[in-house]
């Protein structure tokens, strides 16, 4: 089953404007925009994976998608880098929930679309404790710190 929505790639600038990234989280993504923009083709953000399918018989396609993208997983942003993917979360502070999405995340990208090159998961952070930055080393998670 693919994303719910299909993934919408756009040029890696600043807009203001950033799809399911939460108020404490734009100053990082922005900054990363300033350091890291040039590395990456396009970005993609709210890409929703997984998620509820109901099967009641009076539920429109429209209510269909509404129900699983509420019940989705959200990527905060995928990051196209040559012909390889990252699913990243961003965090002003790394900690051990943006592990887990940076775990979870390629996984049910490469699954829900088969065609794409997931390289890995990744987290764009301002503060990387010892212990995160220890746990990141081991899982082979990439971190981008601005």
């Amino acid at each position: 089953m693919p994303a719910v929505y299909p993934i919408a790639w756009q040029p890696p600038v600043k807009t203001g404007r950033y799809q399911h990234l939460q108020r404490r989280d734009l100053r990082t993504w922005e900054k990363w925009l300033d350091k890291y923009a040039a590395t990456v083709t396009s970005v993609a953000y709210d890409v929703a994976l997984g998620g509820l399918v109901p099967t009641a018989d009076e539920l429109t396609e429209q209510d269909r998608l509404g129900w699983r993208y509420t019940t989705a997983l959200k990527v905060d942003v995928l990051l196209l880098e040559g012909d390889h993917v990252w699913a990243v979360e961003v965090k002003p502070a790394a900690t051990t929930s943006a592990i887990g999405a940076a775990i979870a995340y390629p996984l049910m990208l490469a699954r829900e679309e088969p065609t794409l090159t997931v390289a890995g998961g990744g987290i764009i952070t301002e503060d990387l404790t010892f212990d995160i930055e220890w746990l990141v080393q081991q899982l082979d998670i990439r971190v981008w710190t601005v």
